[in-house]
């Protein structure tokens, strides 16, 4: 299988029906981006580059003029730490310096750039990403948001992983190239070890601890300056920088990945319930219920609550521009613009589902229902 390439975006549904819903990557070239301010302002074109070398540069002291007042969490790419990277919080500009006098180890990660600059507009989220009701939902809350900016070198890397909560992302090279491996979902079988630990870098694959490794399908992807990269719910990757490399990243959800994302949930809290299970005789089901809860937001960065205060953003949003439109159409007024998405009613069937399947967890059952009730209040407003 190979990874479509569009030189010009596809429009959303086409994106909708050869990507979202199959869940299937996608390349897009560099008409997607051109009219970003990163891209103007960031990077300039190098002066000699050969054709497997990325053709823009960095403009280190224009990034450290600008931003060299911030913080940011820079990994130690040699340093392994449990499943990661040792991590620290460095200055911009210390960073920026470093990396100007060839400290290939470090890489800048997870920078919530929109946070730390909101009035600077360095990018647009296109039309085909635009349906995130993740960052819709963190960004009202007040919460952290998943939009972020990366940083490093030649040699840089980010180990072995499938993207938080099972979510789709994307990513969009402002300069430098990178190397993708991706696994399609299916397979993380073999990925595992005895104990359910899961390979750290494909590069050095121990074949004792992980005998099946090497069965496992995948494909590489070089991701050139000013292109982005569409990767799917599930798929696990390694991603590797070739020259001097700067992406802006999103991790995201809607209702096409909701049934993944919310698997991921349920499936956290099965191994949560499981590794506490020889406790749960000295505690009552409530009791356990909202332990299981707690280690839950502590391990995953969600738990059940979140989620279903994130369904429920959602669908009020949905019943209100939906009760809008109505009001629209029946006074022949003109309709105000919706971000590109599936049809309502099949969203709101998605968000039943896992509706459902939330509702057969009856720990925490008081805890929830109030929110149960104010989602189904609102679907019950859309159409069917």
């Amino acid at each position: 299988m190979e990874i479509p390439y569009y030189e010009e975006p596809p429009t959303y549904e086409a994106f909708l029906q050869n990507h979202l819903r199959p869940n299937l990557p996608a390349l897009i070239g560099p008409a997607l981006t051109e009219e970003w301010r990163a891209r103007r302002e960031w990077v300039e074109k190098r002066t000699e580059w050969k054709e497997n070398e990325p053709m823009m540069q960095p403009r280190f002291e224009f990034l450290k003029a600008k931003f060299g007042g911030a913080e940011a969490q820079v990994a130690e790419c040699d340093q392994r730490e449990f499943t990661d990277q040792r991590r620290v919080v460095m200055g911009f500009t210390e960073f920026v310096t470093r990396w100007q006098q060839g400290d290939s180890q470090l890489y800048l990660k997870d920078w919530h750039f929109c946070n730390a600059f909101p009035d600077y507009d360095a990018y647009q989220v296109p039309e085909i990403f635009a349906d995130d009701w993740m960052n819709e939902y963190w960004q009202k809350e007040g919460k952290d948001d998943y939009r972020f900016v990366y940083m490093g070198g030649d040699g840089t890397y980010t180990p072995f992983h499938a993207d938080v909560y099972r979510s789709y992302s994307w990513s969009s090279n402002i300069c430098g190239i990178k190397k993708w491996t991706l696994f399609p979902p299916g397979q993380e079988h073999l990925f595992k070890d005895k104990l359910n630990n899961f390979v750290y870098d494909i590069r050095s694959v121990d074949a004792e601890q992980f005998p099946e490794f090497d069965k496992a399908r995948r494909m590489i992807v070089y991701q050139r300056d000013g292109e982005t990269l569409f990767v799917p719910s599930g798929w696990f990757h390694q991603v590797e920088n070739i020259g001097a490399t700067i992406s802006i990243n999103h991790n995201w959800a809607n209702a096409c990945n909701l049934d993944k994302t919310c698997a991921s949930l349920l499936g956290d809290l099965e191994d949560v319930e499981h590794s506490i299970e020889d406790l749960k005789d000295g505690m009552d089901e409530k009791e356990f219920g909202e332990t299981c809860q707690r280690l839950l937001l502590a391990h995953s960065g969600w738990d059940v609550k979140m989620f279903l205060q994130l369904l429920s953003c959602v669908a009020q949003r949905m019943a209100h521009h939906h009760q809008q439109q109505q009001r629209q159409q029946e006074e022949e007024q003109q309709q105000q613009f919706v971000v590109a998405q599936p049809p309502v009613a099949w969203q709101a069937e998605r968000i039943g589902q896992s509706l459902g399947r939330v509702k057969g967890l009856t720990k925490d059952e008081d805890d929830w229902s109030p929110i149960i009730t104010q989602i189904e209040a609102y679907l019950e407003k859309l159409p069917k």
